[in-house]
């Protein structure tokens, strides 16, 4: 042997694995004890290798191995596997072996569509048996609400039983989102309760802010437009040349009885409007009135800094707010 002769082929060499395809032929070739060899020839063949012999009335035996290597048999060999290390229910149980049981793709997804099912009419039983509690986006737009309400220059009650019923009813005229259906009573009286906390909020800021402009001189809000800035604070009302003059009647209110307490300060209030409505038949004269108020409040706290201040146009003004203004002008309560 030369030096460049090839070393003879070694027995123990590894044989190449089959390709795929090589693996169905050999497999198929079991039940006619041939091989299949030419991929032609097997395509081509017509013979159905499952038939077996018709007309002597035997069928054909399926191989075990592909039986067992179906989709549906691997995938419920896992699922045994999974239900061994999982600790259910005896109802689960039965369910389980229900599902396992089924013959079909189709019908294990039947099985499955049905359990979800019946976790959604749970579901629905369960939240229709817990308290009602308002969204927090919904919590917030009620508090924007009621601090509009209680800004509106046209506000006729501050302290009336129908403040938290106008603001949920304009609300519903906007068609907020979230809120429950006027026939859910209990859940409208939720929400109704929140209003009029946001209201009495807003009601302790503006006679907080009032009290300081009134008793300090030194105060930086004294004159009616920075005044008028902080009783808005962080709301979404607009200072508007109504509501300058508005906050000027409640400060003017706030003189001529400064010892009133915050509740009866507003039932005060309530009292000198529903007085002014009573007096003064048109809109001209109680226009008048107020203006008169207004002109006092100036000479006593000092000219407004519309400068830095400035007021806001009606035309400026979101329609949501004039809505909110319409409602507070309703008729007030008894």
């Amino acid at each position: 042997m030369s030096d460049f002769d090839s070393p003879p082929a070694s027995n123990n060499s590894p044989q190449a694995p089959l390709s795929p395809m090589s693996s169905l032929c050999v497999l198929m070739s079991r039940h006619g004890g041939g091989v299949v060899c030419d991929r032609t020839q097997f395509e081509q063949d017509d013979a159905d290798p499952f038939a077996g012999d018709a007309a002597n009335g035997a069928s054909a035996v399926i191989d075990p191995v592909l039986i067992s290597a179906t989709p549906v048999n691997a995938m419920l060999d896992r699922v045994r596997t999974v239900k061994r290390l999982r600790v259910v229910s005896p109802e689960s149980i039965r369910d389980f072996e229900a599902f396992e049981q089924a013959q079909s793709p189709p019908e294990h997804l039947a099985h499955i569509f049905l359990v979800a099912l019946e976790n959604r009419d749970a579901l629905r039983l369960l939240t229709s048996s817990v308290d009602y509690r308002i969204p927090e986006t919904l919590k917030t737009t009620c508090k924007d609400y009621a601090w509009v309400y209680v800004l509106s220059p046209t506000i006729s009650q501050y302290k009336g039983k129908l403040g938290p019923a106008n603001v949920l009813a304009a609300m519903c005229q906007l068609n907020v989102q979230n809120l429950p259906l006027p026939s859910e009573t209990g859940r409208c009286n939720v929400i109704m309760e929140c209003i009029k906390r946001g209201m009495t909020d807003a009601c302790h800021n503006i006679k907080e802010k009032i009290t300081l402009s009134v008793k300090s001189e030194t105060a930086a809000h004294r004159d009616i437009a920075v005044l008028t800035r902080v009783c808005i604070a962080t709301s979404k009302a607009k200072p508007t040349a109504a509501l300058l003059i508005r906050i000027a009647f409640l400060q003017w209110q706030f003189t001529q009885f400064p010892t009133c307490v915050t509740d009866k300060f507003w039932n005060r209030a309530d009292e000198s409007l529903n007085k002014y409505r009573t007096e003064f038949k048109t809109a001209t004269e109680l226009q008048a009135a107020f203006t008169a108020i207004f002109d006092l409040d100036k000479e006593t706290f000092g000219e407004p800094d519309l400068v830095l201040h400035p007021q806001v146009a009606v035309r400026d003004v979101d329609d949501w707010l004039l809505r909110i203004n319409s409602a507070a002008a309703a008729p007030a309560s008894v």
